[in-house]
């Protein structure tokens, strides 16, 4: 059954790093989710690593060279064996700071955050911070690793805690998720994050079959918006937050 996390109107507007309201620039910075907030947003996703200094930080790093270049050529490995000091030193997007995990779930109480884990390094010490928080009602916690969202669900020791399954799209990911998604072998979770190209009607009715809520990401544009909500989708994960706010508010 969902969790407390999912008990609101569908569909779901979820606010991607925060979206682009502060300047897309600052996606993942206290700016971002403040403006995503300021807009009426209840939800918003966002990237969680491990700093070497033991924060759980927000921010997306790169696990290819492509998305490396993104972050100045810093993978999320290099990201990890530095202290929160040295990559707030290093790293300010769009001129903003890097925030921690435990800032941002303090300054938005209202807040509700899907939590993408990056790396087997940050399980341990989320499941510690949501309990010190008190904040089980107000994470998902997912990802494309099943066993990594597994073992945090061990360690959290609370049916309250929402856990999802991220499912990519080609070869990229080699569609594992998807084929455990198809065969019904998925357990210990209540949401599947669908990215935008795989949205149908005949999807979204196979998650639902499967006894998941279904969530779409990361839809940019109004045709894909639209066609996600018309799909049946439970939410929408968007970096142009005003954009999604606008396709919500019209019959569909």
């Amino acid at each position: 059954m969902p969790t407390p996390f999912w008990d609101t109107k569908t569909p779901i507007a979820i606010a991607h790093r925060g979206g682009d309201g502060a300047n897309k620039a600052k996606e993942n910075t206290i700016e971002a989710f403040r403006a995503a907030a300021k807009a009426g947003y209840i939800y918003a996703e966002t990237d969680v690593i491990l700093a070497a200094s033991g924060e759980l930080v927000l921010i997306h790093g790169a696990h290819d060279w492509v998305m490396a270049a993104l972050n100045r050529g810093i993978t999320r490995k290099t990201f990890q064996k530095m202290t929160l000091d040295q990559i707030r030193y290093l790293y300010r997007p769009g001129g903003a700071e890097v925030p921690t995990l435990e800032e941002v779930l303090a300054l938005f109480p209202k807040m509700r955050f899907v939590l993408d884990l990056k790396t087997d390094e940050t399980v341990e010490p989320l499941a510690k911070l949501i309990k010190k928080m008190k904040a089980q009602n107000r994470v998902c916690v997912t990802g494309f690793d099943y066993r990594r969202t597994l073992k945090f669900g061990r360690l959290a020791g609370s049916t309250a805690v929402s856990a999802g399954l991220t499912v990519g799209r080609g070869v990229r990911f080699r569609n594992i998720n998807m084929l455990l998604l198809k065969s019904g072998r998925l357990q210990g979770l209540d949401a599947i994050f669908l990215h935008h190209s795989l949205v149908s009607s005949p999807m979204i009715n196979l998650v639902h079959r499967r006894g998941f809520k279904a969530v779409v990401w990361t839809a940019n544009s109004s045709l894909g918006i639209r066609h996600a909500i018309r799909s049946g989708t439970d939410g929408v994960i968007s970096d142009r937050i005003d954009l999604l706010k606008e396709v919500l508010s019209k019959p569909q």
